[in-house]
């Protein structure tokens, strides 16, 4: 048995705990081609009188270990009885084979390499001796196979690149002189739609409102058919900021509502960044993309009007804001976070209406608490009917509010972008040039004070600036009609035009509380608000 030697590592894994060698060791490769191998020595065949009897080998100092051949120095001889120990206990020795030498090869003394395989053994253990292949001839025959898939590569990336350049030409002599700003603007996709001209149309079709059906109880209209019906009617609107040499990202994203078949997307000022100068890139549910161009904006309303040169788009269907009711669903579809979510639709309920937001003073919105988040803005609040009922446009964000988003009415919408779309701007919106909020009843009692508009912000170029008109009084009459509220006072406005004058009775308060203020009437000359 092998003794443990601490110094060799290998011999030692090959000793299990009984003494005996591991059987599962991989052999050497003389003991590979050895069919043989693993089995005790035949007995002698009969002694011819013409053969060489070689001598007896001397007792080896230790016997060996089963399935291992004895050391170097004493080999076994081949048709000799093994030395002592060598023969496992309880098996017979294996006959000397009687079959034939295998055909073409020569025996190989001691008749290890060309005996036949042995039944059972794994054919690793039965194969002959290696066959010495011809040098020379493979490397030649990898060379040539190496330079002829050289050849193959090159000629292939000739022939893509000339294919290449004659696609390009093509192209860019299909482009109109104007594209070069395109393709230095937004990439190389030759999918992009050039831009139309940046003028208004006074002949243009006007788009109107659609009547909704009587009944909103029908549980037919589930989420699907309104997603279904409006998604090819919003778009994605994505805006570059043009004032430098050169466009290196994109400025923002929001969303857009179809308007025409021929291209009128609206969309909130807000989202092109109030300007006519910014470059838009809108993107439909259908993947194309167009240029478009800003027609007008209106930053009274937060509205604007963009144009893509595009036919049969789907319109968005409106119907009258001023008949919904709190209670109703609604849907808000658009571009939560831009592109990488565009086309998200949320369900949700409308809150309230005639809201007036501080800083908003001509628009009362709808509120909902359908989700609203960046990238929503521009894109449409629908009913059970997919019908588009407002355009959202902010959420109120703060840590102790929660599903609080905010819609211009339709209504809204579409008096202020037929008035784009026809002048490029609002052409007959008179302005107080003040901005208030609502003086509620409770407010009212406390303080001792009348209902109504308290101003919180006279601007310095307004016509209200020329009167004794300031921040902190309380607007409670236009024109002998009463107001007791800022919405009151925004529709009472919307009867004039510039250069009319109207009449206000103002409530100042005292700074004593305790004490009533005084009232007195201020005339304001309106003055065009054209939201530029």
């Amino acid at each position: 048995m092998p003794e443990f030697d601490p110094e060799n590592t290998e011999n030692n894994n090959e000793i299990n705990n009984e003494g005996y060698t591991n059987e599962s060791r991989i052999p050497s490769q003389e003991q590979a081609y050895d069919p043989a191998y693993g089995q005790p020595d035949a007995p002698a065949p009969a002694a011819s009188p013409q053969a060489v009897q070689p001598s007896a080998p001397s007792a080896p100092t230790q016997p060996p270990v089963y399935g291992q051949p004895p050391a170097p120095a004493q080999p076994p001889v081949y048709g000799q009885p093994p030395a002592p120990g060598y023969q496992h206990p309880g098996q017979p020795p294996v006959p000397p084979p009687q079959q034939p030498p295998v055909p073409g090869q020569p025996p190989i003394p001691g008749g290890g390499y060309n005996r036949p395989p042995i039944p059972g053994y794994y054919p690793m253990y039965n194969m002959g001796p290696a066959v010495q292949k011809p040098r020379g001839s493979g490397g030649k025959i990898a060379l040539i196979c190496i330079i002829s898939a050289a050849v193959i590569l090159i000629t292939g990336i000739i022939i893509y690149a000339l294919s290449r350049g004659s696609r390009e030409t093509s192209e860019k002599d299909n482009l109109p002189p104007d594209s070069s700003r395109v393709e230095a603007s937004f990439g190389e996709s030759s999918d992009i739609k050039k831009a139309p001209s940046t003028k208004a149309d006074p002949d243009a079709p006007q788009v109107s409102a659609a009547d909704s059906p009587d009944d909103f109880s029908d549980e037919t209209r589930v989420s699907t058919d309104v997603y279904k019906k409006s998604v090819n009617s919003v778009v994605c609107i994505t805006s570059y900021d043009q004032s430098g040499d050169y466009i290196t990202s994109a400025d923002g994203e929001g969303s857009g509502i179809v308007l025409t078949e021929d291209g009128y997307i609206a969309t909130n000022s807000h989202v092109v960044n109030d300007s006519k100068k910014t470059g838009v890139l809108v993107s439909m549910h259908d993947e194309k993309q167009y240029l478009g161009t800003i027609i007008g904006i209106d930053k009274k309303t937060d509205l604007a009007v963009i144009k893509i040169d595009a036919e049969g788009l789907t319109p968005a269907e409106f119907t009258d804001s001023d008949k919904i009711t709190i209670g109703q669903q609604s849907f808000a579809l658009g571009n939560p976070g831009g592109s990488e979510f565009s086309f998200s639709l949320t369900k949700g309920a409308i809150s309230a209406v005639d809201r007036v937001l501080s800083g908003s003073g001509y628009i009362k919105y709808i509120q909902t608490d359908a989700a609203i988040n960046p990238g929503n803005s521009g894109g449409a609040l629908l009913n059970e009917f997919g019908q588009v009922i407002g355009m959202n446009r902010a959420k109120l964000v703060a840590t102790d509010y929660e599903g609080m988003g905010f819609a211009i009415p339709s209504n809204t919408v579409l008096e202020i972008v037929n008035k784009i779309i026809r002048y490029g701007y609002v052409n007959d919106r008179g302005t107080l040039g003040i901005e208030g909020k609502t003086c509620t009843l409770y407010m009212s009692k406390v303080n001792n004070v009348p209902q109504g508009m308290l101003v919180t912000k006279v601007e310095s170029d307004g016509p209200s600036a020329k009167t004794s008109l300031k921040a902190n009084d309380i607007i409670t009459e236009i024109n002998g009609v009463r107001v007791e509220s800022a919405a009151d006072l925004i529709d009472e406005l919307k009867k004039y035009k510039p250069d009319d004058i109207v009449k206000m009775k103002v409530y100042r308060p005292s700074r004593d509380k305790s004490s009533k203020g005084y009232e007195f009437t201020v005339e304001v000359r309106l003055k065009a608000d054209t939201g530029k």
